[in-house]
C-alpha cells in the first residue's frame, strides 16, 4: 500500500510526514526530529471495535478552532510489528484501505470509519502486536523525479493516530511516542 502510494519499488522505504525522504539513512534521526517540531492544527483519535478477525476502525478528525480549512484524504492500515524471523520489522502493513477525501472548516470534525478482517496467520498469532493506523494527509501529490529509483509522489500528512485498543500492545523502546532517549543505534 506505502509503495504504491508513493509511487516506489523497493521497501524498505522511509518518508517522514509523507514530505521528506529519510535517506541517507545516517540523516534519519535529524530529519525525523525536525518533522517532529512542526506543529499542526488537525487532530485524529481512533476507536477501535470488534471481536476475533473482524474490526471496525473510526478515526475522528477534526481541524482545531483556530486552525485552517482544508481538504484532507484519511488512509488507514492495519499494522503487524515485531514482525519477521528475529522480530526486527516495525509496524509492517499487513492491510490498508482505499482513502476517503474529506473537507473540514475550523472547529469541525468528521468520522471516517473503516473494516478489517485479520485473517494473515502472523497477526492472528501475535494480536499484542496488531495495532491500527489512521492519518490525514494533503490529497495533492507532488511529483519528485529525482527521487529514486524512479521519482515518487509526496504530500504532507497533517496528523496520524494509532489504535492499539483492544489489543495490549508492546512499546520497547518508545518509538511510537517520539521518545529518542532510547536510540543509540540503526541495528535491525
Amino acid at each position: 500500500m506505502r509503495a504504491g502510494l508513493y509511487s516506489f519499488s523497493y521497501i524498505p522505504h522511509s518518508v517522514h510526514d509523507g514530505l521528506y525522504k529519510a535517506d541517507p539513512y545516517t540523516t534519519y534521526e535529524s530529519k525525523f526530529l525536525t518533522r517532529q517540531a512542526v506543529t499542526t492544527d488537525v487532530t485524529v483519535e481512533m476507536t477501535v471495535m470488534g471481536a476475533g478477525d473482524a474490526w471496525s476502525v473510526s478515526a475522528l478528525v477534526c481541524i482545531e478552532p483556530g486552525g485552517a480549512g482544508k481538504t484532507m484524504k484519511i488512509w488507514m492500515a492495519r499494522v503487524l510489528d515485531h514482525y519477521g524471523p528475529a522480530n526486527f520489522e516495525r509496524n509492517m502493513v499487513r492491510d490498508g484501505s482505499d482513502a476517503t477525501e474529506i473537507a473540514l472548516a475550523p472547529a469541525e470534525c468528521a468520522t471516517v470509519t473503516k473494516s478489517f478482517v485479520i485473517l494473515d496467520v502472523p497477526s492472528q498469532s501475535s494480536p499484542e502486536n496488531v495495532k491500527f493506523i489512521a492519518w490525514a494527509q494533503d490529497p495533492t501529490y507532488v511529483w519528485d523525479p529525482n527521487s529514486p529509483p524512479v521519482g515518487a509522489a509526496f504530500a504532507e500528512i497533517y496528523q496520524a493516530s494509532k489504535a492499539l485498543a483492544p489489543f495490549a500492545g508492546v512499546f520497547i523502546d518508545g518509538f511510537e511516542a517520539g521518545d529518542t532517549m532510547r536510540w543509540s543505534s540503526a541495528t535491525p
